[in-house]
């Protein structure tokens, strides 16, 4: 293997990974892509399966670290480790306990550019440009030192990372702000990749995720996979035309016509979960609204993306209505469908900030039961976060407070198997696709970071919440993830097949196969037989660091992690 002081040869393949954060084959086909269609035309193409679970900010890292969360550590927005969620972090680059595709390349040489990729806070000091993407603060800086400055003259405006209009109420403000930041993203990519040195490029957009997150509309839907359509060609026009184009997402998203599953309640109808008064829960939306507080947004809606029902707003239902409009729609849906009483409809509009338009048709009496959630330390298992998918157990001798003895822990996990796969929704049908033991669908180093047990909603048709409000079901509606996305593939280094259904983890395989390097022993996913020209060899990259220190060091918790994993 070629030490890493060695440069790459001017002839040395290259290749760009677009990501598109939620892109699925069914809104392809849907508009009309030029760019999109054309490299679906010469290229290879097939369904993208996410990893467990299918959510940005452990599906990203999957993708550029070929690994699935049990390998990098990172589960969900927050980083839980042991601790209970009442003391959990937004994750950042540091939770992510694997090298990814820009590490290896810089040992060997070869120069990347990172624009905009979700996790990538504090960015990696690598051989070339990296700005990190969604979880970051809105002026982190980007890696080399003054790269945000040179971004700010090239472009006549300053280098963004989230919209200026993130925050706003004003719907048409908010899709003309995502639409002007993909426009940012795509001059940004133009620049850096007719400015810089690089091998490996790897370009993110978030908002094809998001607009469906906050909007029903099929026009704003429309829009947005049109500003991606344009971003795709100003890159292929800007790069070489021997490069390698690899276009993905980090999974699906459609409409959802199922339930809301409100697992906590369904574990304390078992005497499983206890409540308490005391404390707040942990708020995605919350923790968002720090890393926009300098971002020149106005407004207080700090719902985006896949924050789902951890955000202080309802748009992560997909509806385009007003807060007052929601909360009527949010009540009738929950009488009329499922029966939902007073209490509910209450909760659920408290959690949204909207209490107050519903003062006339909810009881005082049915308010006192929407200030309670789980007690952590006392219950036995919860789910601690809709994004994980599972349930935790709450273990002596491992969380701070456990109350389950090791002997027992066996059965508390078969106890709630049971439940939970035993649960109807109100149309008499399985919630869940399946209900399986954590070693059952990891088997990486970092797996007692996991959920002792892991479920995925059946079709992935019902989201998962943890807040208690007294019922185990409420009628769903808008968007939500999917297990498939997509991936096209392009260029010299792959043959004009159409593979069968890919791993996310397979990407970053396949995308240091077609730079012609070594593919490294640690990555999980594998590539598909025919999709290259050529064979693959496989390296351990024993030497690799990996450093995010602002300080210029290299992070020592990273490198010591992979060290006692046998990693380096």
């Amino acid at each position: 293997m070629p030490s890493q002081g060695d440069r790459s040869e001017p002839t040395s393949p290259r290749t760009v990974v677009l990501g598109f954060d939620a892109l699925v084959l069914e809104y392809l086909d849907a508009f009309d892509l030029p760019n999109f269609e054309a490299l679906r035309e010469r290229g290879s193409e097939a369904p993208l399966r996410s990893t467990h679970p299918p959510w940005t900010a452990s599906a990203w890292p999957s993708m550029f670290t070929g690994t699935d969360p049990s390998h990098h550590g990172v589960y969900d927005f927050f980083h839980y480790g042991t601790d209970y969620p009442d003391d959990a972090a937004l994750v950042t680059r540091e939770n992510v306990g694997a090298p990814a595709l820009w590490n290896y390349c810089s040992a060997q040489g070869l120069p990347s550019i990172v624009l905009n990729m979700p996790v990538t806070y504090p960015t990696d000091r690598i051989d070339g440009v990296s700005l990190p993407g969604y979880l970051a603060p809105e002026q982190a800086p980007g890696h080399p030192e003054g790269i945000r400055e040179e971004l700010a003259a090239a472009l006549g405006e300053e280098y963004r990372i989230y919209s200026r209009a993130e925050t706003s109420e004003d719907k048409r403000a908010k899709l003309e702000g995502y639409l002007e930041l993909i426009d940012v993203r795509r001059r940004v990519a133009a620049h850096l990749l007719s400015t810089r040195e690089w091998r490996l490029a790897a370009l993110q957009i978030q908002k094809t995720d998001a607009v469906f997150h906050n909007f029903g509309e099929r026009e704003a839907h429309r829009r947005i996979y049109a500003a991606a359509d344009a971003f795709l060609g100003t890159v292929l026009e800007t790069v070489p035309e021997d490069t390698n184009v690899i276009v993905c997402s980090d999974h699906g998203i459609g409409p959802m016509e199922g339930y809301r599953i409100y697992v906590n309640d369904v574990l304390r109808d078992r005497g499983l979960v206890e409540a308490t008064t005391e404390g707040e829960p942990t708020s995605f939306g919350a923790a968002k609204h720090r890393l926009l507080e300098d971002s020149g947004g106005d407004g207080d809606d700090t719902a985006d993306a896949d924050a789902g029902s951890d955000s202080e707003s309802g748009s992560e239902s997909g509806l385009s209505v007003s807060p007052a409009a929601l909360a009527v729609s949010t009540a009738a849906s929950v009488l009329d469908r499922a029966g939902v009483g007073p209490a509910d409809v209450y909760s659920g509009a408290q959690r949204l900030g909207l209490d107050g338009v519903l003062q006339a048709i909810v009881p005082e009496e049915a308010k006192g039961g929407a200030t309670e959630h789980v007690d952590w330390s006392a219950s036995k298992v919860y789910c601690r976060a809709r994004n994980e998918l599972g349930v935790r157990v709450n273990l002596a001798g491992r969380e701070p407070q456990g109350i389950v003895p090791r002997s027992e822990y066996e059965a508390v996990r078969s106890e709630v198997i049971a439940a939970l796969e035993a649960l109807r929704t109100p149309d008499g049908r399985p919630a869940f696709e399946w209900v399986s033991r954590r070693e059952e669908v990891y088997d990486g180093p970092y797996i007692e970071d996991a959920c002792d047990v892991l479920f995925v909603p059946t079709d992935m048709d019902h989201t998962v919440e943890t807040q208690l409000v007294g019922r185990q079901f409420v009628g769903a509606g808008g968007y939500d993830h999917k297990p498939y996305g997509v991936f096209l593939a392009s260029g010299p280094a792959f043959e004009p097949v159409d593979p069968q259904p890919l791993s996310l983890t397979d990407v970053a395989p396949i995308v240091m196969a077609s730079l012609d390097q070594p593919v490294p022993a640690r990555m999980t996913g594998a590539i598909p037989d025919g999709l290259l020209g050529t064979p693959t060899v496989v390296e351990p990259y024993d030497d690799l660091t990996i450093d995010t220190g602002e300080d210029g060091t290299t992070d020592d918790r990273i490198e010591d992690r992979l060290s006692d994993l046998g990693y380096l």
